[in-house]
């Protein structure tokens, strides 16, 4: 079965959430006018690959990017010997070319937000310099397997003695009838192991502070982060984290709150997550809401990107993290001040 290589951005992907189709993701970060990633950056690719599952069945999407410095043209071919890259590695690596119907295409540098401090400068150029790579299944395969996860990390402990056998039984199947719409089904153990009730004991992790204000690890957004069941796909909001009345700038007195957070994704290096900022109460004809800080209708991408410097200042590796403003596209359905929020949402736990 060939592999088809789309051009998409990382941000469609939550888009695709609404679909039976899986994706799983991971971008891959460059040096400044480098095209080559390094050793540390291979291993995470490598890391990331490995866990993947159903990898024969699986198309590719690789969209590149740089930042802003250079000309256009020279910026346009930076990402694509960037793409070509990943490419090259992919197919090292049990795609071979055979494999792949390649359209590669660079998308260049990514605009920066004017009036930014320098520092946030530096942390977009970083985040743009790189390539990501997006793996998915199928909408029509994803409806005949049983166990639909991409990633062996995500298999619960039924689901991972089982799936060895079931892969192959899936990619055996689907390649030898491509049109069938046929349930592939799991064994009789499996079924028995799913009906059964799984209780998790919550555990948390020791992580000691510094800080002089005490502060109440049984309470959020502390307790998750701390918890050893920390899942994927789980979004914690950043409780009493607050703003100054529209606008970006955090006050004063959620500093220490914010501290201890940053202490804990420190000590957490397995934690990759997206800063997700909310807003409430806006006029529809405005995607977002008006920031006094820089006189623009941008308050919720801004106060998700002041967390993000926040916590890089802190000493949170910023590719482990990425930012988002959603507006007022995100409603929870109750009071307006709920919608008055930042989060985390976790995208990725790295096993150790």
């Amino acid at each position: 079965m060939n592999f088809k290589n789309y051009i998409a951005s990382i941000f469609l992907l939550l888009g695709f959430a609404g679909h039976a189709q899986l994706t799983e993701t991971h971008s891959v970060y460059f040096d400044v006018d480098k095209d080559q990633f390094s050793f540390s950056e291979g291993k995470q690719l490598n890391s990331f690959f490995d866990d993947l599952l159903y990898k024969p069945l699986l198309d590719v999407k690789i969209l590149g990017y740089c930042d802003d410095r250079g000309s256009y043209e020279y910026n346009l071919d930076l990402s694509n010997r960037r793409v070509e890259t990943v490419s090259e590695w992919l197919q090292e690596h049990k795609i071979t070319i055979e494999n792949i119907s390649k359209t590669i295409e660079g998308r260049g540098e990514v605009a920066l937000e004017e009036g930014s401090e320098e520092l946030t400068i530096d942390d977009e150029r970083a985040q743009n310099r790189r390539v990501d790579v997006v793996f998915s299944l199928k909408e029509e395969i994803t409806q005949r397997i049983e166990i639909k996860k991409l990633s062996s990390n995500d298999l619960t402990e039924a689901e991972a003695k089982e799936i060895k056998n079931y892969e192959k039984k899936v990619v055996k199947a689907v390649l030898k009838e491509e049109g069938s719409t046929a349930l592939i089904p799991t064994s009789k153990s499996l079924k028995n192991d799913i009906k059964e009730p799984v209780v998790e004991v919550e555990e948390y992790l020791e992580i000691p502070t510094n800080l002089d204000l005490p502060v109440d690890n049984t309470q959020e957004p502390f307790k998750s982060l701390l918890s050893k069941n920390l899942k994927k796909g789980q979004v914690i909001r950043l409780e009493n984290i607050l703003f100054y009345k529209g606008r970006s700038t955090v006050l004063e007195e959620s500093q220490p709150l914010l501290d201890r957070v940053a202490e804990i994704l420190v000590a957490r290096e397995d934690i990759h997550f997206e800063i997700h900022g909310h807003v409430c109460c806006i006029n529809p004809v405005y995607k977002d809401a008006y920031n006094r800080d820089t006189k623009k209708s941008n308050l919720s991408f801004d106060r998700a990107k002041a967390i993000f410097q926040i916590l890089r200042n802190r000493g949170v590796d910023y590719n482990r993290m990425r930012y988002k403003g959603y507006g007022r596209t995100k409603p929870l359905g109750g009071i307006d001040k709920l919608d008055r929020r930042v989060e985390l949402y976790i995208t990725k736990i790295e096993m150790k």
